[in-house]
């Protein structure tokens, strides 16, 4: 039968089983038509018919957990939010089945009367060809249709690119004035990124932190009450049911709100996701508080609302499920890391920075114990690249050089207004300062640029470059956090420059913000004039690079380290296995972005053990 011939088929099978409700879950996975050079079916999306269920109250969200190499096997999921006690089938139509699939959903928790339902996902992976998956509901409110709405995600071939898009800080912060009118809102990039996908399809979306903006879980009666409390009031409140249910609704509430909201709400339901947190998630700097706060227990019951609607909108997980859903714990029994496959050369790593932090500690050795046996145990021989996610840059100006530089410049220029624009603060955490004193401001303990974070810093990358040396992989950081695009690098002290045989040579992409506003040019002014190339350890150094010559309008930089434009950052698998990093930055209308690539060699020094 012909490329035509199987297509009209296919139909026919999918309309007859919608019909007769049969349910093909148990023999359609054997059944595969040799298809690998069949044309690739075309991208391109009417955008206008991709928009969030009308029947759910939430949802269609993909997810994607990981590939199974040896077993050729694509594995993700989708999440609906319905009030509805007879969630409909997941219908899935692979071009090379000669039968439509179906998944059955999982019922995760329910939250007043709202369910949430996971769909698991399982497909077999060709070789040469990635497949474009078409997916639909069985019913619409209890009934059959025989044009159900439908959306489509794409799945790699197993020895092509794994082409994935990276971006953070998806929401705007209370300091940003008249997003509309200033940057025409949260659109903009949302649409360069499904444009880009058109062009070339994106097999998997990272979400680096802050993929919503929960700050304001602080302005709810119930917690601005709180807030007004003198100190030792406020240390001695418990977690009541009032405090709980006040929270978890502002939680579920602004979740169903932001993901079914503009384009945002067509990517997740067309690209599958995979996450990390940072603080807004939660609300902004949490875990970087005084112990005597941090440890609270309206603080903790913060947290714990915060992570129950964390783990069910972004992991399709509930406490119970994370094992299930591919997320790992150490034994402390916090956190929720990622270690997945973007197929046979590329690991991803996203460890959860935010569960177990405190003012002095980022991770637990526990934990990077536990990355480090997990990444040797999942990488492959056909392993080249290692990519650590992390919600804030580990390289990056060392907050004591921006002191000396604010310094400098005299009174010209806010500490802690220019301390706050750098890393990711806003009104919010300004408000916050004024109830719990000024000492997170004076520290910043949020960044891996704070000197109390060097010791775990140095330690953490020395994990790293010793992966890197065994097993002759080249590992790269990503990370966003601090609105604006950049690259730094770390590198060999005595290196002879051959960049390709340096294990130590690791590159770090910054890229933020896809929505939030970028930082004034006076942030920008003393960031570079903090910049200098110094010592991680006694054989490694590390700067910032030079990546934007011009501006947007072709104008000449003279800094040219860092970018206070919107962006986020395109990553696709040339042919020699580089990976090529394009930090895709917004025009001056909003309209459309500039490209500033970063090549990322594949490291050329062969493994010692494996």
């Amino acid at each position: 039968m012909d490329a035509i011939g199987n297509f009209v088929h296919d139909i026919g099978h999918r309309i007859s089983d919608l019909i007769s409700g049969e349910d093909h879950e148990n023999h359609v996975q054997n059944l595969q038509v040799d298809v690998e050079d069949l044309p690739i079916e075309a991208a391109k999306q009417e955008y206008a018919n991709i928009k969030p269920s009308a029947q759910f109250k939430m949802g269609p969200v993909l997810r994607f957990q990981d590939i199974q190499v040896e077993q050729r096997r694509w594995v993700g999921s989708a999440l609906i939010v319905t009030d509805r006690r007879d969630p409909p089938r997941l219908v899935l139509r692979d071009p090379t089945k000669s039968q439509v699939g179906f998944s059955r959903a999982q019922l995760l928790d329910s939250w007043e009367g709202n369910n949430f339902y996971r769909y698991d996902i399982q497909l077999t992976m060709l070789t040469r060809r990635e497949k474009n998956i078409v997916y639909w509901f069985e019913t619409e409110n209890g009934r059959r249709v025989s044009e159900p709405q439908t959306w489509n995600f794409f799945v790699p071939a197993l020895d092509e690119a794994h082409n994935w898009a990276f971006y953070s800080c998806n929401g705007f912060t209370s300091d940003v004035e008249d997003p509309e009118t200033n940057f025409k809102g949260a659109n903009p990039l949302w649409d360069d990124l499904l444009a880009a996908h058109d062009a070339k399809p994106f097999h998997t979306m990272i979400g680096g932190g802050d993929q919503i903006y929960n700050d304001d879980v602080l302005a709810t009666p119930e917690m601005k009450a709180y807030l007004e409390l003198p100190k030792d009031e406020r240390l001695a409140t418990q977690w009541t049911n009032e405090y709980k249910y006040a929270t978890e609704k502002y939680y579920f509430d602004h979740y169903v709100q932001h993901f079914t909201t503009g384009t945002y709400s067509q990517a997740l339901s067309l690209i599958p996701s995979v996450n990390t947190w940072d603080d807004h998630d939660i609300f902004d700097g949490y875990g970087s508080y005084t112990e005597d706060y941090q440890l609270s227990t309206v603080f903790q019951g913060l947290g714990a609302a915060a992570s129950r609607f964390y783990l069910l909108f972004q992991q399709h997980a509930s406490f119970q499920t994370t094992r299930k859903a591919g997320l790992l714990t150490s034994e402390t029994g916090k956190g929720w890391n990622t270690v997945a496959h973007f197929g046979k050369r590329t690991l991803v790593v996203l460890p959860d920075t935010r569960s177990e932090r405190s003012r002095e500690t980022i991770v637990s050795n526990e934990t990077y114990a536990y990355l480090d046996r997990e990444i040797r145990q999942q990488m492959l021989p056909t392993t080249r690249h290692i990519i650590v996610v992390l919600g804030t840059p580990i390289v990056y100006p060392a907050l004591t050089l921006v002191e000396d530089a604010l310094d400098a410049a005299g009174g010209s220029l806010s500490r802690s207004s220019v301390l706050g624009k750098i890393f990711g603060k806003c009104k919010a955490f300004d408000n916050v300062l004024g109830q719990f004193g000024p000492e997170l401001l004076d520290d910043m303990v949020d960044s891996w640029a704070c000197n109390i974070h060097t010791e775990e810093k140095k330690k953490f990358i020395e994990l790293l470059q010793d992966i890197a040396k065994q097993r002759g992989v080249r590992v790269t950081f990503i990370a966003g956090d601090v609105h604006v695009g950049g690259a730094g690098r770390l590198f060999s002290t005595d290196s002879t420059g051959d960049r390709l045989r340096d294990s130590n040579d690791m590159v770090q992409i910054v890229s933020s913000a896809i929505v939030n506003g970028p930082p004034p040019a006076a942030v920008i002014k003393a960031l570079h004039r903090a910049t200098k190339t110094y010592p991680l350890n006694d054989f490694t150094s590390e700067q910032m690079t030079e990546i934007f010559n011009q501006d947007v309008n072709g104008e000449d930089l003279e800094h040219k380290m860092l970018l206070n434009r919107r962006n986020w950052c395109e990553v696709r698998e040339l042919s020699g296995l580089e990976l090529e990093f394009t930090i895709r930055v917004e025009n001056e209308d909003h309209s459309g972005t500039k490209k500033y690539p970063v090549l990322v060699n594949r490291l050329e020094v062969e493994a010692r053990e494996f």
